[in-house]
């Protein structure tokens, strides 16, 4: 067998043979310069030659032509197999790789750096998730996405009601954000049929997703890997729970709204959410990931419908806070009608924390610090705000601060987290808690509270 394996890399059109032998002959220069320089004896007709060669030149036998002889020999031997060295290992890497144009240099620097990155853990769900994943996947592989299940509208919706399954639209765009190659595949996740057939409304990787976790007898953390594989996935993708769960809503009049897709249009303020069934069963995976984590990170997103619900699977929440890492919340930019109408970012934060249970479910809150007047203005049409950063009332309950300019200059005039800018202001915020150094509000923010940093 081993004898059959080494022979296949002498097949003709492999391009390695040439390589291979110039490997070898590095190898054999090599070893003539050495004993040359050390005059071994080895090779006593050739050392010979090159002393008659000297006494022809000087009249007399000088060792040291034989020590520079050997020197260049060995010279050009090492050179032959490092270049030999280098083929055979740039032509093996690039018939596995995906894209063969990429510098296999910066690959492999890559991967290694990555592999070395902190292990964090974003909780959430919605664009939001997969736009910081986006992002997050360029300083660290070693990430999990424990994503939001709940959703009951569009394609997902009607996929969930059929097929009696978690959504899959979340996991969907956080597997494509995670992919190592955005791209075609990420277009083909993407599509949505169109026509008036079964099939119109419904995205590509939706039904993908679905059909994967039929042929694993409904097993979505197998369809899920499976997925991960297909599309080259830096992370891991893991939902919060696998159970059917519809999220209800306590209004303050005391009203009851029911279903992820109906919450917002109810018109009403939310004072509490809550899940059918109560305390949905966990995937220990997303626990697991909890308790390994560097980096515990909640947001961007909708706080009551992408956020909050996973803190209602069942020790999800107290697994976060009784977890060492550096705990971050991401805050929201603008408000969302019918969700965070009137909202400071305190507001979002005592929500949060009431409904896991602890102040301990955050360390700090990261937030924007510029907002274009005209965009601003743009979004009070739709009856959506700028977020007050009320940072003297986040410093009385406990919390740091600091913020950074996170929005992403927008063509279509949307207010959008970057995913680059949020990511490294994460990085960075990491790297000053391991060192134990604070980091205060930016001159920016504290001008327009009015509060020194």
């Amino acid at each position: 067998m081993l004898r059959k394996g080494w022979f296949r890399w002498l097949i003709p059109g492999l391009n390695i043979k040439r390589w291979l032998a110039l490997f070898s002959i590095g190898v054999g220069l090599l070893i003539i310069g050495i004993s040359l320089m050390f005059n071994y004896q080895w090779l006593a007709v050739l050392e010979d030659i090159v002393l008659a060669f000297s006494y022809d030149l000087t009249g007399f036998y000088n060792y040291n032509v034989l020590i520079a002889v050997g020197t260049v020999v060995l010279s050009i031997g090492a050179v032959l197999m490092l270049i030999g060295t280098s083929k055979v290992i740039k032509t093996i890497i690039r018939a596995v790789l995906p894209n063969p144009d990429r510098n296999v240099s910066d690959i492999t620097f890559q991967k290694i750096r990555l592999d070395k990155g902190p292990k964090i853990v974003v909780i959430g769900g919605g664009t939001g998730l997969s736009n910081l994943l986006r992002g997050l996947k360029s300083h660290t592989s070693n990430l999990s996405a424990i994503v939001t299940v709940a959703d009951d509208g569009g394609s997902s919706g009607r996929l969930r009601e059929d097929f009696q399954m978690i959504a899959p639209g979340d996991l969907r765009n956080c597997l494509v954000s995670l992919a190592e190659q955005e791209g075609v595949m990420e277009n083909l996740f993407r599509y949505r049929f169109e026509g008036e057939n079964e099939l119109s409304g419904h995205s590509f990787g939706n039904l993908f997703i679905t059909a994967l976790a039929q042929v694993y007898d409904g097993d979505i953390e197998e369809a899920l890997e499976a997925a991960s594989k297909l599309l080259r996935v830096r992370g891991r993708v893991i939902p919060s729970s696998t159970e059917f769960i519809k999220l209800r809503a306590e209004m303050t009049d005391g009203t009851i709204v029911e279903g992820e897709s109906n919450i917002p249009h109810s018109g009403k303020r939310i004072r509490h959410i809550y899940s059918d069934p109560a305390l949905p069963k966990p995937e220990g995976a997303a626990l697991r990931a909890i308790d390994e984590a560097d980096v515990i990170i909640l947001g961007p997103g909708s706080l009551y419908t992408s956020i909050i619900p996973n803190l209602l699977t069942d020790k999800l929440a107290s697994h976060v806070r009784a977890s060492k890492a550096n705990k971050i919340y991401i805050a929201n930019v603008m408000t969302q009608p019918g969700e965070t109408d009137g909202y400071s970012v305190s507001d979002h934060i005592n929500a949060l924390v009431n409904h896991a249970g602890s102040k301990k479910i955050i360390d700090a809150v990261l937030v924007n610090d510029f907002m274009p007047s005209n965009l601003a203005q743009k979004y009070q049409l739709s009856g959506s705000y700028p977020v007050k950063i009320d940072v003297e009332n986040i410093r009385k309950m406990g919390f740091s601060i600091f913020s950074r300019k996170l929005i992403e200059d927008s063509k279509e005039g949307l207010v959008r987290h970057s995913s680059n800018r949020v990511a490294r202001a994460i990085y960075y915020w990491f790297r000053k808690k391991q060192k134990g150094e604070k980091i205060k509000p930016s001159a920016k923010l504290a001008e327009k509270q009015g509060c020194a940093v």
